[in-house]
């Protein structure tokens, strides 16, 4: 019995410690477009610094009201710059922070589509208001700002309400490519960096939309007010060139400054 005492204290202690130093990385609260560039910024963060971080992913306007419930995030990587003035107003981040990211967004066509995918995007989007049968994802416009983009294009095309019954949203936009993954619609609109991935890639194509159909995705992070010394240097690092070699892979355009 001693010597099972004896081989499980160093254990238990290892974990502990363990559990003390996860506890320590502090939590970034990211948008879902940028989540996949964020965890391989991260990779690279960690292998030079060796400090440890964890993200909480979702919408926008989600991570927004959590932020305001008293979520414990450091660091906030918005989809766009009005969340970001939101929280500055309200008191609850350190200044106005900086863009990190201009978002590009792509029009989606899962393998089995019913769309004539051989004709310009301009005739694809008419497409779906004239074909009642054809459904499209998109994140919320309410919650994302990839989502208030798509629904921006829509309109160019037609009046949105003619869509209702046959848009299918996403909390976002993950979920939107969840659903164009499945094959359970005939289009959606995704981040580029979401449509890009290898899953994706198999199960149909995309297509960028003009930049002039929306609004630009200017995409702004900002440190809140409990941020610690290791957001702060990761909120640095992702304006580095290693960093920013990163986004540009994933297809976003970098801010002129």
């Amino acid at each position: 019995m001693k010597f099972c005492i004896h081989f499980l204290l160093p254990v238990l202690l290892f974990c502990c410690t363990s559990a003390r130093a996860a506890e320590k990385a502090p939590v970034i609260a990211v948008s879902a477009n940028f989540t996949p560039v964020l965890q391989e910024i991260i990779k690279e963060f960690t292998a030079r610094t060796g400090q440890e971080i964890r993200i909480s992913t979702g919408a926008t306007g989600t991570l927004v009201r959590q932020i305001e419930q008293g979520a414990p995030f450091e660091l906030f990587l918005s989809a766009d710059e009005e969340h970001v003035a939101y929280l500055r107003a309200q008191g609850l981040a350190r200044d106005d922070g900086r863009i990190y990211a201009i978002g590009v967004l792509v029009l989606y066509l899962p393998s089995g589509t019913g769309l004539k995918v051989a004709a310009e995007n301009a005739e694809i989007l008419k497409q779906l208001f004239r074909n009642i049968k054809l459904r499209i994802a998109l994140a919320n416009p309410e919650l994302a700002p990839y989502g208030l983009a798509a629904q921006q294009v829509l309109q160019r095309f037609g009046p949105w309400h003619m869509l209702q019954d046959r848009v299918v949203l996403g909390e976002n936009v993950g979920q939107a490519a969840q659903f164009a993954k499945s094959g359970s619609v005939d289009a959606a609109f995704l981040p580029y960096s979401l449509a890009g991935e290898p899953a994706l890639q198999e199960a149909g194509q995309f297509r960028i939309i003009a930049a002039d159909w929306y609004a630009p995705i200017r995409q702004r992070m900002v440190l809140l007010n409990n941020a610690g010394t290791t957001a702060a240097a990761l909120y640095e690092f992702i304006s580095s060139e290693p960093a920013q070699q990163i986004i540009r892979k994933f297809g976003y355009n970098l801010p002129e400054n």
